[in-house]
């Protein structure tokens, strides 16, 4: 006899590598991301009671990843502030034109205000459904289908490779 938690546990091993990912996305840090799906990962084995079969799993674990990163985020409120006002780490220079590319993709994602780049992550690197992301940002799916199109219309007005893309985005605002 299989118990309701079953799926659960057979499943997040598979998610890991996407919630890294998005984990990234939110922090900008490899080792707060890390720590971020780890905490996420142990609400959702202590809550896996709570997730109702026949719903999405993976949306359900990234909207309680998504309540860790604004938890720490409101608790972390003053260092937070003082971070955001130091310069960003300047990036070794690339060694190829595709990696200098990436590297304005990165610059100009930043840009984006964050809901606009959570939404755009969920759905356009991740390959959630509008609905999915709307679920695990807790808005009308109508909302994030506006902050996925601001957000692609940003990077489209704002961002070109090797074009000075940063000037752009900030002439915008973005």
């Amino acid at each position: 006899m299989t118990k309701q938690t079953d799926p659960i546990r057979a499943a997040l091993p598979g998610l890991l590598p996407e919630l890294r990912a998005f984990a990234r996305f939110l922090a900008r840090d490899a080792a707060l991301a890390d720590d971020l799906v780890q905490e996420a990962v142990l609400r959702a084995l202590r809550a896996e009671s709570q997730w109702l079969p026949g719903t999405s799993l993976r949306a359900w674990v990234f909207h309680i990843l998504r309540n860790v990163f604004l938890e720490q985020l409101r608790r972390r409120g003053t260092e937070k502030r003082a971070l955001e006002r130091m310069p960003p780490r300047e990036a070794m220079p690339a060694a190829q034109e595709a990696q200098a590319d990436v590297n304005d993709l990165s610059r100009a994602l930043e840009r984006l205000p964050m809901p606009q780049r959570e939404a755009l992550i969920l759905v356009g690197a991740h390959g959630l459904s509008h609905e999915e992301a709307a679920a695990i940002c807790g808005v009308p799916v109508g909302t994030v289908k506006a902050r996925v199109s601001r957000a692609r219309g940003a990077l489209a007005r704002g961002w070109a490779p090797a074009e000075g893309g940063e000037a752009a985005l900030q002439e915008e605002g973005g």
